[in-house]
């Protein structure tokens, strides 16, 4: 019995013992709840605190005339529309003054863009990206007037620009007086030594060379000659060297000794398949063989010619000759001669005779 009433006693104190432990945890569980409410009561007060404050902020903003980031937006979005616009408008008036004043579409379209070369070929139009890696001539409109003889003449401020006088001929001239050409104040003289023929690639040599190249030695007039080139590979292209350097062996060239490179205009021209790579590789194989015989190997070409056929910082290592008429020069890169026109007249030559200026002393 009396173990009986000890073991009561002992009963009633572990549901004591689990009573003090489960009010402890509830009481533990209640603080946590009061502080997780205090907390969310200040986080709450504290949103509410800085909502007022940006609510006042833009409050204040729109009073001094800002605009929200909606407003912003669209503002910004008619703007765009604005300017699209406005430029869309500016670029037609411009298109229609320059059809209205006379030029050309491709003159007016490379007006567009004047940070690239637009050249135009079998009805399309080409885009090329001016290149600063290519050094510059650096001439302006203003820089070149024509004048009463209809040469070009230079008119800048750089002194060190001196401007010779130069015609380039072939036996299309026939027979020239070289005494009364050097009398009209002509300087030299590139003169045809050949040409291959555009669809059977046969080689021939002009009918006028020698009579002009004596001509004009004899008159005072210094020369350089050129070679209209139809050149499928570089064994071509050394077959057409070898042939101009054995012509003027007997006599002094002090000016370049010229490859033309132009695209033929035949359907049928040998020529037409050509790719830059190709074309390049009878330039280089040209002019280095020049440059190897003790000559000044030079490019002869229009604007076309640096870019479509080839490009002109792959052959920039040579003298260039750019055939473009008209001014301002449309080619941003440097060049030793210029041929601006092919309708030139000159005392001693009948007919029309193209027209050159140098600016690289020989």
């Amino acid at each position: 019995m009396n173990n009986t009433s000890q073991d009561t006693r002992e009963r009633i104190g572990v549901r004591n013992s689990h009573n003090i432990i489960s009010i402890i945890f509830l009481s533990l569980v209640a603080l946590l709840a009061l502080s997780f409410s205090v907390m969310l009561l200040i986080k709450n007060a504290s949103l509410k605190r800085e909502e007022e404050a940006v609510r006042s902020e833009l409050e204040a903003l729109n009073e001094e005339g800002y605009y929200t980031l909606t407003e912003a937006d669209k503002l910004i979005e008619n703007a765009k529309e604005e300017t699209r616009v406005e430029t869309t408008n500016s670029i037609k008036e411009k298109i229609q003054e320059k059809l209205e004043a006379g030029e050309g579409t491709t003159s007016t379209i490379r007006s567009l863009f004047p940070d690239q070369m637009v050249v135009a070929s079998s009805g399309r139009y080409y885009f090329f990206p001016i290149l600063d890696s290519i050094a510059h001539h650096g001439f302006t409109e203003e820089d070149f007037e024509v004048g009463e003889d209809g040469f070009l003449e230079y008119v800048g401020e750089d002194g060190s620009v001196n401007v010779k006088k130069g015609v380039d001929v072939s036996r299309f001239q026939g027979k020239i007086d070289w005494d009364k050409v050097a009398d009209a104040g002509i300087d030299f003289a590139f003169i045809r030594v050949g040409l291959r023929g555009t669809t059977e690639g046969k080689i021939l040599v002009d009918d006028c060379f020698e009579d002009n190249i004596k001509g004009a030695t004899a008159s005072g007039i210094d020369v350089g000659v050129y070679f209209y080139s139809q050149a499928v590979n570089e064994e071509e292209a050394l077959d057409e060297v070898q042939l101009v350097l054995d012509m003027i062996e007997p006599y002094e060239v002090k000016y370049p000794v010229v490859i033309d490179v132009e695209s033929a205009d035949s359907d049928s021209a040998r020529t037409n398949e050509l790719t830059s790579d190709q074309y390049e590789a009878v330039v280089h194989t040209f002019c280095d063989t020049v440059r190897s015989a003790g000559y000044k190997p030079m490019i002869y070409g229009n604007v076309k010619s640096y870019t479509l056929l080839m490009d002109a910082q792959d052959v920039d290592d040579y003298d260039i000759w750019i055939a473009y008429y008209g001014t301002p020069l449309y080619y941003p890169y440097h060049f030793d001669v210029w041929q601006f026109t092919s309708s030139g007249k000159v005392a001693g030559i009948d007919g029309n005779v193209d027209l050159d200026i140098c600016i690289t002393d020989y």
